[in-house]
């Protein structure tokens, strides 16, 4: 072995402690104890918070963040998502609305043109005159008696 060897063997060997050494620090310990003066309301806020964002807690405040910017673009891309669909919905709600109007007036269309048919039947065949119809009531009371009659 050689000599710095030697030395830390010789510095690190069990040496027995002297006597009444333990009843001396139990002593100690217990005037400390009592003599132990409680930390003002700021000093404690003051310790507690550098232990909050203290060396130690780092890690936790880095997991804390990580964990916030999370939820925040989680919740815009749902809000995202949830608009996009919405929007989705109106487009075919629109679309459908239109086609309905489509239908409808086309329907319209038919029924008019079928009233328009019907009333030119009428017309030929001589059920109604239009010309009687829209006279001036008071041209001629003569002609319109007769026409009433």
């Amino acid at each position: 072995m050689t000599r710095f060897e030697d030395e830390l063997k010789n510095a690190l060997r069990r040496q027995e402690p002297p006597d009444g050494f333990a009843e001396r620090v139990l002593a100690r310990a217990a005037e400390q104890g009592s003599r132990q003066v409680k930390p003002s309301w700021s000093d404690s806020w003051l310790r507690s918070f550098a232990q909050l964002f203290g060396p130690a807690n780092l890690l936790r405040w880095a997991v804390v963040a990580t964990v916030a910017v999370v939820l925040v673009v989680g919740a815009v891309h749902y809000r995202d998502v949830h608009v996009q669909r919405e929007r989705a919905q109106g487009e075919a709600a629109k679309a459908r609305l239109l086609l309905a109007l489509r239908i409808a007036g086309s329907k319209l269309q038919l029924a008019k043109a079928r009233v328009d048919q019907i009333n030119s039947d009428s017309i030929n065949h001589g059920e109604v005159n239009s010309d009687r119809l829209h006279s001036d009531p008071n041209s001629d009371p003569a002609a319109n008696q007769q026409e009433r009659e």
